[in-house]
């Protein structure tokens, strides 16, 4: 990070210039930002960003820490096909226009673009900070320029879209227009329509729109045909530097790749699809649980919350005794999971599922 303060110094000075000048002295301003905006070496603002995400990608979990708008990533990575590494990219970019790039982190095509984007950082006092974190049910495209199209849904009869523009500092995100659909009152029997400027999902600080259901679904698809792709590098060919193949204190394998004769057994469900996993220790945990999970909620930044409900139970699991758990993996939901005290005394819990990219089994980290 050598070197970034004497940049950011240059960035606010020249902000300032902005401000404040006038005909050819800003001009020579502009110009002057634009150069600083080339030198601001944004991978190594972001390299640790881009390793967490680097590792997520690869391993299916990142570090020790949650890191703010990677559920996007998390998220695709239960239903993505072969090889993620080259559907996931990042861009690098001044996107707010104050000569500090932006990171961007979205799925990717074949023609190394997308446009869902699943985070936006900024750096602010040398700081990466967290701007936007979408993911399916909270999404966001970009249209361009800095401006997003937004869509969630908060359920069958709760539907929300509207634009936002980056702010000037790139910290946050300004609603331009924001739609959305409601009930009109406690019998539920009518649904209504409704706009503002301010983003909250709130009817009554908002105009309801007396028009057909198709137009104001029009409103919907006609902001989206607004939409543009970005050009993103895949996370393939990011020189990673770090320790992405550092195991968990604890694994999971199919019991059938395994040779192992000594173990402690579970059967958490009889389905006819079940597969057996065996639970490896690399170091002694302490509390270790086999979880039944249900999806409870996913807040507005994409993170999820799961309700948890103890199946089976060990004192400590060991490298000399693992566990065999019999389980079935329905879909892309995960339904079970595990949790442990680790060597350093957090507690930690995994979703249990199955990689994209060879099949095997993922811990994921919620």
């Amino acid at each position: 990070m050598k070197g970034k303060r004497k940049l950011f110094g240059v960035c606010c000075m020249v902000c300032t210039l902005l401000v404040s000048g006038c005909g050819p002295e800003k001009e020579n301003a502009e110009l002057l930002a634009a150069d600083v905006a080339e030198e601001v070496d944004g991978t190594e603002i972001y390299k640790d960003i881009l390793d967490e995400f680097y590792t997520l990608i690869v391993n299916g979990s990142g570090g020790d820490t949650y890191l703010e708008g990677s559920d996007g990533v998390s998220e695709a990575l239960w239903v993505i096909g072969e090889n993620p590494l080259d559907h996931i990219g990042y861009s690098i970019m001044d996107i707010s226009g104050d000569g500090i790039p932006e990171l961007l982190v979205g799925a990717m095509d074949d023609s190394h673009s997308g446009k869902e984007i699943y985070a936006v950082y900024t750096c602010q006092n040398d700081t990466p900070i967290c701007t936007l974190s979408g993911w399916s049910r909270s999404a966001y495209t970009s249209m361009g320029d800095g401006r997003f199209l937004y869509q969630g849904s908060g359920g069958a009869i709760y539907s929300i879209f509207g634009t936002y523009t980056i702010s000037p500092d790139g910290t946050s995100l300004i609603c331009e227009d924001y739609y959305f659909t409601c009930e009109k009152d406690e019998t539920f029997s009518e649904i209504g329509f409704y706009h503002n400027t301010s983003g909250e999902w709130d009817k009554d600080a908002s105009e309801e729109l007396n028009l057909p259901e198709e137009e104001f679904w029009k409103i919907q698809n006609d902001l989206a045909e607004q939409t543009e792709s970005v050009a993103l590098t895949p996370f393939s060919a990011y020189a990673f530097t770090g320790e992405s193949t550092a195991e968990l204190p604890v694994t999971a394998i199919y019991a059938s790749d395994a040779d192992v004769s000594v173990y402690n057994e579970f059967i958490a469900d009889t389905d006819e699809a079940q597969e057996k996993i065996l639970f490896l220790a690399n170091s002694t945990v302490k509390d270790f649980q086999v979880l039944s999970l249900s999806l409870e909620d996913v807040d507005e930044n994409g993170k999820v919350t799961f309700s948890t409900e103890k199946l089976y139970g060990l004192d400590a699991l060991t490298p000399e005794h693992p566990l065999m758990v019999s389980m079935t993996i329905y879909g892309t939901i995960p339904h079970y999971g595990i949790s442990y005290v680790d060597e350093n005394g957090a507690a930690r819990s995994f979703a249990v599922g199955i990689s994209g990219m060879d099949g095997s089994l993922m811990l994921q980290e919620f």
